[in-house]
């Protein structure tokens, strides 16, 4: 299946569902939208750490930062001090939810936005709330270093104070004390790898990286998002639109396109039947000539599916007789004493009764015989008399005014409108096999045709 013909059977099968579920959302969100007062915005901007090593991997650094320092901005005990601290009545939920943490490039820079009903609030909030997660990166990074360093301080404050007693005792004269003088060394030993530990430490606390402060809360432009979120609604509903289309026609396939019909079925288009008098005459040719190509005298005009309405059946016959076909009576006593050009008696064929001997009358009958179309015309002495060409006429008739035990070929003409369903052309091709009829061609309407 083309491209074409999937966007052609969605738009044109469900072109008020699209629209609905895209217009619909819009105004809603509008309506829903217009009485609120936008709220403010105050940013500030921290460096989450001074460490180069952080922005080396690029966006998936920068996203580890980002998430870092978001996930310590909505913390609900970090929260829950700010406010207190502020002495803000504001839900620690609500407050969290109006947060947002956004990347500055590659760096390691990013910008933290609050947003509340009161400007002078939301820039309180967002210096207040940037200074507590500084706090927590920089305790989060560097606390457990600096507990180390300060567990090794009070170790070394300690052996620096039995160093004394036992160097005293190691080298008292005339007696040294040698356990003393042993203890001394492995004091000396403890003291010298503590120090060694610390250094080490020193080293790890400094390339650990200090966040701060970059930028102190700023009040951003007051922006309206009534029209972006509203042109999203649109959009979401526009995609779910799409999705129930796609749905659906899965389970109830259709074929856009009059020309797509006749290409399935594999026979031509014959013309359109109700765009005006010169369209319309150009029907009847075709039509007529694709009743001499199969050498049929009925045509049957059906639909696809169901039956169709007498006035298409009408419009169909009165372009296949044309304006100039009519029925001559000749003057009664020869060897065709009914007219009718077959030498035999009786009424003529089609005609509108036994007085009519001065007029003619070409009958087309469709539905139930609701449509009929006749064309008198006058004829003059000179006429009469006069050899008469008999043309062999191509009677239209709606299927159901078909008579199955005739013996007359009958072709078959399909009448289809913007959309088909896939079903439809099935019953079309199940009535051609059954009834062995061949598929004159496809007659287009430009509306739904309804019966």
């Amino acid at each position: 299946m083309e491209i074409d013909e999937v966007a052609a059977r969605v738009v044109r099968s469900y072109w008020a569902l699209l629209l609905v579920m895209t217009v619909l959302p819009l105004v809603l969100v509008g309506l829903a939208m217009s009485g609120r007062e936008p709220p403010y915005t105050a940013g500030t901007r921290l460096q989450a750490s001074s460490r180069a090593t952080d922005a080396a991997p690029g966006d998936a650094g920068v996203s580890i930062v980002v998430s870092q320092v978001k996930a310590f901005a909505t913390s609900e005990n970090l929260l829950g001090g700010v406010l207190r601290q502020q002495h803000l009545d504001r839900s620690t939920v609500k407050t969290a939810k109006a947060i947002g943490v956004t990347g500055l490039g590659t760096s390691t820079v990013v910008e933290l936005s609050v947003k509340d009903r009161d400007p002078d609030v939301a820039r309180r909030l967002a210096d207040a709330i940037g200074a507590a997660v500084v706090t927590e990166i920089n305790e989060s990074n560097q606390g457990s270093i600096r507990q180390q360093m300060d567990d090794i301080d009070k170790r070394v404050r300690t052996l620096e104070k039995r160093l004394g007693p036992l160097s005293r005792r190691a080298g008292a004269q005339p007696n040294p004390d040698i356990g003393a003088a042993n203890e001394r060394e492995r004091v000396q030993a403890e003291l010298t790898d503590l120090r060694s530990n610390r250094s080490d430490l020193q080293t790890q606390l400094s390339s650990a990286g200090t966040a701060s402060v970059v930028q102190p809360a700023v009040q951003a432009p007051r922006t309206n998002p009534v029209v972006m979120t509203a042109a999203i609604a649109g959009l979401v509903g526009l995609v779910g639109g799409i999705l129930i289309a796609v749905v659906t026609e899965t389970a109830r396939p259709t074929i856009p396109g009059q020309r797509r019909v006749a290409r399935r079925l594999g026979v031509p288009l014959l013309g359109w039947v109700d765009r005006g008098p010169e369209q319309l005459a150009d029907l009847g040719r075709r039509v007529q000539l694709a009743v001499k190509k199969e050498g049929v005298g009925r045509v049957a005009v059906v639909g696809a599916p169901g039956p169709l309405p007498p006035g298409v059946v009408s419009s169909i016959a009165s372009a296949v007789y044309g304006d100039g076909t009519k029925v001559v009576t000749a003057r009664p006593g020869n060897d065709d004493p009914d007219g009718d050009g077959d030498g035999k008696g009786g009424p003529p064929p089609n005609s509108s009764g036994s007085g009519g001997r001065k007029s003619g009358t070409a009958v087309a009958r469709a539905g139930g015989g609701t449509a009929v179309m006749t064309k008198k015309s006058e004829i003059s002495p000179s006429e009469i008399g006069q050899a008469v060409p008999a043309h062999r006429l191509c009677h239209v008739h709606a299927f159901e005014e078909i008579d199955p035990g005739s013996d007359d070929a009958v072709g078959v003409v399909v009448v289809v409108g913007p959309v088909t369903r896939a079903a439809g052309l099935e019953t079309v091709r199940d009535l051609v096999a059954a009834s062995g009829w061949p598929l004159l061609g496809v007659v287009a309407a430009s509306r739904k045709i309804k019966g």
